[in-house]
């Protein structure tokens, strides 16, 4: 009898499941009949995507993603949240906003867009390597929201773009910390490499092989660091941990740019993960101190 019973509820959940999302499908099918300029419905799986979509029509966007960065923040209030830290997103929370496309990050939404694809549903795959990602996804969704907002990426983040004093000034020589344990710090294919090369900053890891897990960025000894010792240092205040997670470090008191007092703190958001507009354009205005 118990067998039986489990068998009815396992047919009973695929059959809502299969309602569920060819309701989904008929509906998106009516829409492309009857009105081929409807208003785009767009679920966001990551920060950043949301924050942009937002920006252009804050009407498109209906699911974003769970996060510290939209936490009092109007716009987004009445969103629905489909993810939560670092589980994957509800599938069925995303299937019933009835999206037109659905962004997610590659390699990290992998398997989250290949099942919204199965059955039907438009989805992007994002990877924001560089400013240049950054600038060609927000023309990308520019004109799939048919131009609703004039807002520029330019004036969203101005502090981004006022780096043309630096094409005359003299390289200065930094070394970026992201984290203590292990010691990692980004090579020229990551994020936070392109905006020290972008703000005319020499990376003093930049030519560096990416050893560790985490792609773009290599693992470095305490000895190396002592060794190249950097006159201007970058450490990364990570989600939980301050400062004091670096003068841990043994060598600490022996690296000249801490000697000199040339420390500076950023956040995670911003220089490590893009995060927002609001972030990004955060770390630009700090990265312009460092002369």
């Amino acid at each position: 009898m118990k067998n039986k019973l489990f068998l009815f509820s396992i047919i009973l959940l695929i059959t809502k499941q299969f309602v569920l999302i060819n309701n989904v499908n008929s509906s998106q099918t009516k829409n492309i009949k009857t009105d081929p300029n409807s208003n785009k419905r767009i679920v966001a799986l990551t920060s950043l995507s949301a924050d942009v979509i937002n920006t252009l029509s804050n009407e498109s966007l209906v699911g974003i993603p769970g996060s510290t960065l939209f936490k009092g923040k109007d716009d987004f209030e009445n969103k629905k949240i489909i993810s939560s830290g670092r589980m994957p997103p509800n599938l069925e929370k995303i299937i019933k906003l009835n999206p037109t496309i659905v962004i997610g990050a590659e390699g990290f939404h992998d398997k989250t867009l290949k099942n919204l694809n199965s059955i039907g549903l438009k989805t992007k795959s994002l990877k924001i390597r560089n400013f240049d990602d950054l600038e060609k996804f927000y023309e990308d969704m520019n004109v799939y929201l048919k131009n609703k907002s004039n807002i520029k990426l330019k004036d969203k983040i101005p502090n981004c773009y006022t780096n043309d004093f630096a094409k005359n000034k003299k390289r200065n020589k930094v070394l970026l910390l992201a984290s203590s344990k292990p010691i990692l710090s980004p090579n020229s294919k990551s994020w936070s490499g392109n905006m020290l090369k972008r703000f005319r900053l020499e990376n003093i890891t930049s030519n560096l092989d990416s050893k560790s897990v985490f792609q773009g960025y290599t693992t470095l000894s305490p000895e190396w660091i002592l060794k190249s010792n950097p006159t201007n240092l970058i450490v990364i205040k990570t989600p939980g941990n301050n400062i004091s997670q670096y003068e841990n470090l043994n060598i600490w008191n022996n690296i000249n740019a801490v000697r000199n007092s040339r420390v500076f703190e950023f956040d995670y958001y911003g220089l490590i993960n893009p995060g927002s507009l609001s972030s990004i354009e955060k770390a630009c205005k700090k990265l312009i101190t460092i002369q």
